[in-house]
């Protein structure tokens, strides 16, 4: 048992002010969700999703690629509901071939790891290749970690300048499951017994980045 012994009344006035802070009524107290990192090729929409989960505004000409490891922390994100949560840590990369080891020491660092696919390229052979390999190295790293949460989460974009723009953003993903690509990354994570989760965006809309985040965050926390 720890006893504390407030003298006088300065010693009351603090413990009163202390009481009240954690006490506020209304307080919205925030569930934290761990650490981000987050990579994917350039122009993935690694920057725009980045930018909505800090909250700021998006635009078409405000898009800028990431030249070096950024790092954000404490980011807070409010759902539909009102809930609150935060973002302990956001790590953002530039998707450079040159960077993968880097990313695969984040990968086993952080808690929750995502990789942005590009949909409107999934017609490019070298880009398939590329995504292929980089999702490969890191579902491997995940296996082979200590973590205990090994999962990886692929987030689809640009799904309105693609193939599957005729869709509504809510059904793609039971589409995409179907498609090559996002099967071989089923096929890998099952070999390395890793948990391999599809999400689908629109990121330029806020409303389909909104409901990406909270299928996101409902999947975090089983």
């Amino acid at each position: 048992m720890i006893k504390m012994l407030w003298k006088g009344s300065f010693g009351f006035f603090a413990l009163n002010k202390a009481f009240q802070y954690f006490i506020k009524e209304d307080e919205v107290y925030p569930s934290y969700l761990g650490s981000f990192v987050v990579w994917g090729r350039p122009n993935s929409g690694k920057t725009t999703f980045i930018s909505r989960l800090c909250g700021q505004d998006v635009g078409l000409n405000s898009k800028e690629a990431t030249t070096s490891k950024k790092k954000y922390k404490n980011i807070k994100f409010k759902v539909n509901d009102g809930t609150l949560f935060t973002i302990n840590e956001i790590v953002d990369m530039p998707g450079t071939m040159d960077r993968l080891d880097d990313w695969l020491m984040q990968v086993v660092d952080n808690d929750h790891v995502f990789y942005l696919i590009d949909l409107s390229r999934l017609t490019d052979r070298k880009y398939i290749s590329q995504i292929e390999w980089d999702v490969r190295r890191t579902i491997e790293a995940l296996g082979k970690s200590n973590k205990e949460c090994k999962r990886i989460n692929i987030i689809a974009t640009h799904i309105d300048e693609s193939q599957f723009r005729q869709f509504p953003t809510e059904n793609a993903n039971n589409i995409l499951q179907d498609n090559d690509v996002i099967r071989q990354i089923y096929e890998t994570t099952s070999e390395y017994k890793v948990s391999g989760y599809v999400y689908s965006a629109n990121l330029m809309d806020k409303d389909s980045f909104q409901r990406l985040m909270e299928s996101v965050i409902n999947d975090c926390q089983k």
